[in-house]
């Protein structure tokens, strides 16, 4: 037992948390370029109508990008879950650099997508590629680790960086792979990676938290009771969600032209949904990953009516954008469709706080659309940097877990071990 505990502890600490440093520094460039160099350059300088129309250049970028150098899939966060469950296949590093340039166009040039799934694959494909390299020297035989649980210690690294939330990546790396299972065997690998990501990110890029909070958060039991509820609601709405977007991925792959085409013309679609938001709510709330938006619905800034058109045109943009080939993560997307259902709580029941369905309503619909049970609820804790939050974010998306009946956004996610 000592001699495993020492052999994990060298590894842990020689190559997971090295790695986590590794993926940190590479988050943080990547969030800058997009979210810096992009996003904000074009929200400073251009006005809204033209903006609207922003995503049908990046997904014809992103088609484009994916078509000359051959990329045969756009999947990101996807790609390591099926990596984890075929080593032998592992991802493909010869068109990495072409599929990161690829979700570059599709999040810096505003379509609905966001930065966790390709921070996720980011930070896996960066700590499996280091892991192999050190398999390769037998000089280093005394480094040498599994090329599994590199690749979920980097999707743990790139999540918690980017989430600035340490512990949401360490859980959310270790459930990935499952339904009802867990990658536990990287659990240690996971937290120490996801510690050094969040402290290197922090140190180049701000480490605000995603949804800053100006009340502290008190158990009270109404609430508790309607989280059930909520809980359902977030379920159903995500069977509505990703039977969408797989009906439009469908539709997509039988439709008979070049893939530039096809993407071009999601990114035309996107766009003609940010312009009628536009039109009706004098901003278009549908572009980008929607973090924006949705910290205006957790302050109230929404009536009833407008939010339920931001949940309904953020839904159809992200449905657009990944349906029909974008590049990036879904989870901020879903965290702002997420948001827009609670808050319709929020105006409905009036919590004990003003916004606190809002964040459970994050917790309940990414729950249900990612089958988590757990990283959801520890997201909005760490996010808030309110604790007791964690208690009714767990019934929320326990109960949207169990009316998820098993749907996930993710295709190669298995059930649980064999």
């Amino acid at each position: 037992m000592l001699t495993d505990n020492f052999r994990i502890a060298r590894h842990v600490f020689l190559v997971a948390a090295p790695a986590g440093v590794l993926v940190g520094a590479a988050i943080a460039a990547y969030d800058y370029t997009v979210n810096v160099l992009l996003w904000e350059r074009f929200t400073q300088t251009l006005p809204p109508p033209v903006l609207c129309l922003l995503p049908i250049a990046g997904l014809f970028l992103t088609g484009l990008i994916l078509t000359l150098f051959r990329v045969a899939t756009s999947s990101m966060a996807d790609e390591v879950v099926l990596a984890y469950h075929q080593p032998g296949k592992g991802i493909d590093y010869n068109t990495a650099i072409p599929k990161l340039a690829a979700s570059v166009a599709t999040m810096g040039f505003g379509a609905s997508a966001g930065m966790e799934g390709a921070s996720k694959w980011l930070g896996a494909t960066l700590a499996s590629f280091l892991q192999r390299q050190l398999n390769r020297q037998p000089a280093l035989a005394w480094l040498h680790g599994s090329v599994e649980t590199a690749l979920i210690t980097g999707a743990a690294a790139g999540i918690s960086a980017i989430f600035r939330a340490p512990l949401t990546g360490a859980i959310m790396g270790i459930e990935s792979p499952y339904k009802h299972d867990l990658a536990h065997e990287s659990l240690i690998h996971g937290l120490i990676a996801a510690a050094t990501s969040y402290a290197t990110f922090a140190f180049f890029r701000p480490a605000t938290p995603y949804f800053p909070i100006h009340f502290q958060y008190q158990l009270n039991l109404r609430d508790l009771l309607i989280c059930v509820p909520l809980g359902l609601a977030g379920g159903l709405l995500s069977h509505v969600f990703l039977g969408l977007l797989a009906r439009i991925k469908r539709l997509w792959a039988q439709w008979p032209v070049p893939r530039l085409i096809k993407t071009t013309t999601g990114g035309a679609i996107v766009s003609a949904i940010a312009f009628a938001a536009y039109q009706i709510l004098g901003a278009p709330v549908t572009l980008h990953a929607g973090l924006p938006v949705a910290n205006q619905l957790l302050n109230g800034q929404h009536a009833l009516g407008a939010i339920a058109i931001i949940l309904a045109a953020k839904l159809l943009a992200t449905c657009f954008t990944f349906g029909t080939g974008g590049v990036g993560g879904l989870f901020v997307p879903s965290a702002t469709i997420g948001a827009a259902l609670g808050a319709a709580f929020d105006a409905v029941f009036n919590p004990s706080h003003p916004g606190v369905f809002t964040l459970i309503g994050i917790a309940a619909f990414t729950g249900a659309s990612y089958n988590s049970l757990l990283f959801a609820a520890v997201f909005v804790a760490e996010a808030t940097g309110t604790p007791a939050l964690v208690v009714p974010s767990l019934i929320a998306s326990c109960t949207a877990f169990l009316a998820s009946a098993g749907i996930s956004n993710s295709e190669s996610q298995r059930h649980r071990r064999a």
